[in-house]
């Protein structure tokens, strides 16, 4: 009998995503808000990030290395007097989408006049619910404030879209997200689940956290939502997620994408310290790839630490997440492959679910 020689020897064919290039560049320019919303707590720490210029070096770089995709992040990025500047600067080096997550209240006809010649901007304003819920979670008086800001968006062609939290107040009241859009005339919305980690130990969670509902009232309720959306023209964005969303609200189970996160091999994230990071939710001190005050992203994109990085997240070895940030893309066309989950964080512990 003969043995068929196998080559033990030849190398393994690199991850094709390992040679990605860089795609999206967030950078927490403030951590101020104007707001105080009561399930949040990052308005708390008040505090701008990297200074305009170094700012400045920063979308240059990134755009060198490819991206296409700029994220100013952290809390509410109209609060730097500077952001604009900035918008106007990325919007030159030719980044084709500026994603800017806005309560919406602070944005005045000035501001949207130079939005309006930046057609890389999409705004996303947040809104939580009827005028009742998002007034009595951020404050009397802002749900009217966040509405306007979207209609004259429109109006004016900017581009914008509605994002929504699902948590225990906002459940039931789902559905309003889709009509305000359809009668604004916006055409994608974007739902994610409660983040335990943005409201903080200091919050009322039990208020806001669906752990313990059932999961099959959850998966019914979204499954309800998105044939209203569809049936009312409205994009979710977030949609290829909702089959593992139950099991986050109601369990704390952290999904990873099947196949692995691509995340980390195609973004960067440079907080409100300057700490470089993989990805929103890899931020531990062994996740931390540098700091921009004394290491260029350039070397730290094609860095050993960065591939290892890369390699746990390919390799279904993150700490899993699930939020409008995540690799929503993975997610897509894979709703009967078997899901992993990393173990859960916060309050939920396994054999506590209901």
């Amino acid at each position: 009998m003969t043995m068929k020689k196998l080559d033990v020897l030849a190398p393994l064919r690199p991850h094709p995503a390992l040679e990605h290039k860089l795609d999206e560049l967030a950078v927490e320019l403030t951590v101020y808000c104007n707001l105080k919303c009561k399930m949040c707590s990052v308005w708390e720490l008040k505090e701008h990030g990297v200074p305009f210029e170094l700012a400045k070096k920063l979308l240059e770089q990134a755009r060198a290395l490819g991206a296409t995709t700029f994220t100013p992040c952290g809390a509410e990025s109209f609060m730097r007097k500077d952001f604009l500047e900035l918008v106007e600067h990325a919007h030159a080096l030719g980044y084709r989408t500026q994603d800017i997550v806005t309560n919406g209240t602070m944005i005045n006809d000035a501001h949207l006049d130079r939005l309006e010649r930046c057609p890389s901007v999409y705004l996303h304003i947040s809104i939580d619910g009827p005028r009742e819920v998002h007034d009595d979670l951020r404050g009397e008086g802002n749900y009217d404030k966040s509405v306007a800001c979207a209609r004259e968006c429109v109006r004016r062609g900017i581009r914008v879209g509605l994002s929504g939290v699902l948590m225990r107040e906002t459940l039931q009241h789902a559905f309003h997200l889709i009509d305000l859009a359809k009668s604004v005339g916006v055409r994608e919305v974007s739902f994610q689940p409660f983040q335990e980690e943005i409201s903080g130990p200091n919050k009322d969670i039990p208020r806001f956290s669906l752990v313990r509902t059932p999961k099959e009232r959850i998966a019914a309720r979204l499954a309800e939502l998105t044939a209203y959306a569809k049936d009312a023209g409205v994009t979710i964005f977030t949609e290829s997620m909702f089959g593992v969303v139950p099991d986050y609200l109601a369990t704390g189970k952290r999904p990873i994408p099947p196949g692995g996160c691509y995340l980390p091999s195609k973004f960067l994230l440079v907080d409100f310290r300057g700490h470089v990071y993989p990805c929103f939710f890899m931020r531990t001190d062994a996740d931390r790839m540098g700091n921009v005050y004394e290491d260029e992203i350039t070397d730290l994109w094609h860095g050993v630490h960065h591939k290892q990085l890369q390699v746990l997240a390919l390799s279904e070895r993150c700490p899993g997440c699930l939020a409008a940030c995540s690799d929503v893309d993975s997610f897509a066309g894979k709703e009967d492959e078997k899901v992993v989950y990393a173990p859960a964080k916060g309050h939920w512990r396994e054999g506590e679910a209901g």
